[in-house]
């Protein structure tokens, strides 16, 4: 009677690993079909292009330091933060088609997928920014908000960064100085105009006696 060759165990065990992989393979495709669908491009990278580029591109430069800051989530449920710093300006070296006043908000970002993200920027420290107006229908606010971004170059200022700035733009300027309060003046009650007769009273008068003393005279010096 012939005998039936039975196949190794490690045969048998190793088909079965193979049939489980098969298996949970084809749940992957099936779970990736339905899964949420991903980002179609990752976050660009911050580039370092250099002071002289970043000069260029900027429609502001100046020094300042950072006297507070607040964040808040970004409208429409996009994720992200934007922070908004307080900025007490020192110097300007450049700005083109806006003015940079003494006192100024730079906007920057925080974890908005699809930007180059700055940050927070430190408070307290002296800083070179390079930025651009923020605009509402190509028109920028007022008073003007700028906007820092991740590769703009705006950093601490440090020594090589402000003698590269120096020889880039050796002429700084003082920022534009705060509108003063405007003057209060005290209202004067208003007196209410004299009547045309009392105002013309004591003219008429005069020219009587004026009349009369004529007369006088005339009779004297026919005597």
């Amino acid at each position: 009677m012939p005998t039936t060759t039975r196949p190794p165990a490690t045969a048998l065990a190793a088909g079965l690993v193979l049939a489980l992989l098969g298996l949970v393979a084809a749940c992957g495709v099936v779970l990736g079909a339905t899964g949420p669908a991903a980002y179609a491009a990752e976050d660009p990278s911050c580039t370092d292009q250099g002071v002289s580029m970043q000069t260029r591109q900027a429609q502001a430069v100046f020094t300042g330091t950072v006297v507070g800051a607040k964040a808040a989530a970004l409208d429409d449920g996009q994720r992200g933060v934007r922070i908004t710093h307080q900025v007490e300006v020192q110097e300007v070296y450049k700005a083109a088609r806006v003015s940079v006043a003494a006192e100024l908000e730079v906007v920057t970002t925080r974890n908005v997928r699809g930007e180059c993200n700055l940050g927070r920027l430190p408070e307290g420290e002296d800083v070179v920014f390079f930025v651009k107006a923020e605009t509402t229908d190509g028109e920028p606010a007022d008073p003007v908000v700028f906007l820092a971004a991740g590769d703009s170059g705006t950093a601490v200022a440090d020594s090589d960064l402000r003698d590269a700035l120096d020889r880039l733009l050796p002429n700084p300027v003082p920022p534009v100085p705060a509108s003063p309060t405007g003057a209060e003046f005290e209202a004067l009650p208003v007196d209410p105009p004299t009547p045309l007769g009392r105002a013309a009273a004591p003219g008429a008068a005069l020219a009587v006696l004026g009349v009369l003393g004529l007369f006088v005279v005339g009779r004297l010096g026919r005597r």
